[in-house]
């Protein structure tokens, strides 16, 4: 895997790792400047897309790793997983949310949660309980999309599809 610094022109990793990862930035900021650009450029008529991305790991310090199933390598494998949204809207898509996924187990080790960094209050989420939080929270921020899509994995959710009928989401 390639350091982004050596992807992006002029970066310095240093300063870009300190950023991403270590410096107080403040979130609520850059998630409201985000929803209010995605708004501008998408419109009313876009759809939220609800999907999940794994990454292949090495070891088991980093929060979620657990063998699970892995998408983008085809084959149950040693990897985090993240649900995500994105706005999409005829070609062109831009993300806007993502969760990192822990399988339960995770939450059995108090010392191994924190040593990864994973909260203390957090608990265990199922994947589909993680997407509907996203898209209770992106609607109550003001994000503006007309409907739903996900694949078959959250469409097999019965109690999910329920809920966002139940709250008039298409």
């Amino acid at each position: 895997m390639e350091k982004m610094a050596e992807t992006v022109s002029g970066s310095r990793y240093q300063r870009l790792h300190h950023m991403l990862s270590e410096s107080a930035w403040d979130r609520r900021s850059v998630r409201r400047q985000l929803i209010a650009d995605a708004n501008a450029h998408f419109g009313y008529a876009c759809a939220l897309l609800i999907d999940e991305s794994a990454f292949a790991k090495k070891g088991d310090m980093s929060a979620g790793v657990a063998r699970q199933w892995n998408g983008r390598l085809g084959k149950t494998g040693n990897s985090q997983v993240g649900a995500f949204a994105a706005v999409v809207r005829d070609r062109a898509a831009a993300l806007v949310e993502g969760e990192l996924y822990a399988p339960e187990e995770w939450f059995a080790d108090a010392t191994r949660c924190q040593d990864a960094g994973i909260p203390g209050d957090m608990g265990f989420r199922t994947k589909g309980e993680i997407a509907l939080s996203m898209i209770h929270r992106l609607r109550r921020e003001g994000l503006r999309f007309a409907y739903v899509v996900f694949d078959a994995g959250y469409g097999h959710l019965p109690w999910l599809l329920r809920a966002l009928d139940g709250e008039r989401e298409t």
